[in-house]
């Protein structure tokens, strides 16, 4: 199939994003985007800092046609994807999870809710931020929700993964502790030493250009760095940057990365403890369900004109004033135009600006399940509500994740941990922007073979995945047809039904019996051997049509023809069979068998036909197909939740009226 797309004449779905931002072409975003939505191949998107892994992810929030949620492992990090957190959305308890142990159902919190259960039914994508500080038994506790609510015979019960992060920064927390728990089931801790994760077949892709840095010989310092290849020149080129007596220019902002926090917060509250100004205190607005352990920026806030800050999130007006990253100094406090609040007013010498900055909120969010239009969306649980500072004569190397900086002093010689001196060294624009406070030692690169080992194995193996994207696509556009036009649950369930009436109503419901007995071989003939035959022809005409088979005017117009004609034989042949099917049976347990073969026949039977009607008047695209077959759930879901409902206030009746 390798003929059938020629990956170099793709839509560049990021060529004006990126032509806007950085003025660049990306191709391995755009082979990782079609991946992502244009197959079911589950994607680890990796690369080196800056280089536009956070993009990619906001583009495919704004356009993904597919049903999709995005996690990560922290509150911060979720709060920084508009996302969940993993613990939060699949109520996974805290602490190791060893295979197999049972979950505590005394616990109630632990309880999955209904709304959330349909959710994870209709859902195509689950997109997981910052893998790297996922460890593997998280992953595979993820697996085992999944498969109870999806397809219990698939890893991930079937869902598409995007993994998205860096193995060379941060990583899982694994205490000593819960390591001894899990380490006689895993060999690493990291996300790829999840069983559930070696069963699926899932692609590497790597992120190549970088943004943040332009200068050629310190992006080789850092692939040394990242690739632990540190060598004397590479230490030497580094060291040099050390001045022991550094004091950062005036006239410039200069900020401080420190490996623990300690480290960081006796260095702010020296500076802060220097300056002559009065101490202002903002206390943050917390409103309903806003969890500590994801608070964005400080609950209390102090701060005195002169002091060093950073803007920890970006400007929302159009004017974009300020980023995540941007250093400037405190000038003094205003109030706003109506006298009701103060603003913070922050001079950055970067472009010489003066900002007033308000408070700004940030949102708990969390995934639920449209009534009427049936999409996925977010629904705001709580809200902080604080000035988006923070004091920034220091921070640690692990709150900078992310961030940009044209002026830093490195204090990392006590680095403890794999990755730590990668992350700061990467957060620098450039080798001349950058001071260390104390010189770095060979033993302060910290890195983890295991996690070498795995990178250096996906990245020889992503070499190939280029070349696999074209037959993927393929096979991934002829498998939904293939789920289309498959009846063999539907005749399945119904021969199951018709077993069950022949075995127990033939005497007293005959008419119940024929019915069915006619309307089976119809079924055969009319539905699933004509689809069987109608599959030979859309994949030869998919292989004839090449690279544009999703276009291709004569697969279209035959596709929409089967689904008018299918659409016309079910209800023709089935509903006179589901008009006959309300029938009294006083034996219960019999009932009970009755009852599931009808309700398994009858879902088979509404969502083929729930779906045919939403598509039958405009053709088949993956978007279309894949919002009908989750509207046709959710609207089965609802009426069984109706009639259930119905049920249990008819028998609440009879036993009032019994009781009277």
């Amino acid at each position: 199939m390798a003929d059938y797309l020629d990956i170099a004449s793709m839509d560049d779905v990021f060529s004006s994003r990126l032509a806007e931002e950085q003025g660049v072409h990306n191709h391995e975003m755009n082979v990782a985007w079609r991946f992502v939505t244009s197959t079911n191949v589950s994607v680890f998107l990796t690369g080196k800092a800056g280089t536009g892994k956070t993009t990619f992810l906001r583009t495919l929030r704004e356009r993904t046609p597919k049903r999709m949620v995005v996690l990560a492992p922290t509150g911060v990090a979720a709060i920084n994807a508009q996302g969940q957190t993993i613990h939060s959305f699949f109520q996974l308890p805290f602490g190791p999870i060893v295979p197999g142990m049972k979950r505590g159902e005394k616990a109630g919190h632990y309880k999955m809710g209904k709304d959330k259960k349909n959710l994870i039914k209709t859902l195509d994508l689950l997109v997981i931020d910052e893998i790297s500080m996922v460890r593997c038994d998280v992953l595979d506790a993820i697996d085992q929700e999944l498969r109870k609510y999806k397809d219990r015979n698939k890893p991930f019960g079937g869902v598409q993964l995007l993994l998205i992060g860096d193995l060379q920064q941060l990583a899982p927390v694994a205490q000593e502790r819960e390591w001894a728990m899990l380490s006689p089931y895993y060999s690493t801790p990291y996300f790829f030493g999840s069983k559930a994760l070696q069963q699926i077949q899932y692609v590497t892709i790597e992120l190549k250009h970088i943004y943040r840095q332009q200068d050629e010989a310190f992006i080789n310092i850092l692939g040394k760095i990242r690739n632990n290849q540190v060598d004397t020149a590479t230490m030497q080129a580094l060291n040099a940057r050390y001045q022991a007596s550094f004091a950062p220019p005036k006239d410039e902002d200069w900020i401080r990365l420190t490996t623990h926090n300690r480290m960081a917060q006796t260095y702010n509250e020296t500076q802060l403890n220097l300056l002559k100004a009065k101490e202002r205190v903002f206390m943050a607005e917390i409103r309903k369900n806003f969890p500590e352990t994801s608070y964005p920026a400080d609950e209390r806030l102090v701060l005195k004109e002169g002091a060093q800050v950073m803007f920890i999130k970006n400007d929302p007006n159009p004017e974009k004033a300020y980023y995540n990253g941007k250093i400037g100094t405190v000038e003094g406090f205003a109030w706003d135009e109506d006298g009701e609040e103060v603003l913070i007013v922050i001079h950055c010498k970067e472009d010489n600006r003066t900002i007033y900055v308000p408070r700004l909120v940030w949102e708990n969010t969390k995934y639920v399940i449209d009534e009427e239009t049936k999409e996925i969306r977010e629904e705001v649980e709580g809200t902080f509500r604080q000035y988006p500072l923070r004091l920034a004569w220091a921070i640690t190397v692990h709150k900078s994740q992310g961030l940009t900086f044209d002026h830093a002093v490195l204090d990392i010689t006590d680095s403890f941990t794999h990755g730590q001196v990668y992350v700061a060294l990467s957060r620098c624009r450039t080798l001349e922007g950058m001071v260390l406070a104390r010189p770095l030692a060979t033993g302060s690169v910290i890195t983890d073979a295991s996690v070498n080992a795995y990178i250096e194995h996906e990245l020889m193996e992503a070499q190939q995945t280029e070349g696999k994207l074209p037959q993927m696509m393929w096979e991934y556009y002829y498998s939904l047809l293939n789920e289309l036009f498959d009846f063999r649950i539907l005749q399945g369930d119904m021969r199951y039904f018709l077993r069950v009436v022949n075995e127990h109503l033939y005497k007293t419901h005959p008419q119940l019996l024929e019915t069915i007995q006619t309307s089976l071989p119809m079924i055969d003939t009319d539905v699933v051997i004509v689809s069987q035959k109608f599959q030979q022809q859309y994949a030869t005409l998919m292989q004839q049509s090449g690279s544009s088979f999703a276009h291709d005017e004569r697969l279209q117009q035959r596709l929409q023809a089967a689904m008018n004609y299918f659409h016309t034989k079910l209800h023709e042949h089935l509903d006179p069979v589901i008009k006959s099917t309300k029938v009294n049976i006083k034996n219960k347990q019999f009932a009970t068998q009755y009852n599931n073969a009808l309700d398994a026949f009858l879902l088979s039977y509404k969502l083929k036909v729930g779906i045919f009607s939403r598509m039958k008047d405009k053709g088949f695209s993956i978007r279309d197909y894949l919002s009908a077959k989750a509207q046709a759930v959710l609207d089965e879901v609802k009426v069984d939740a109706d009639a259930k409902v119905t049920n249990i206030q008819q028998h609440s009746t009879k036993k009032t009226s019994k009781a009277e």
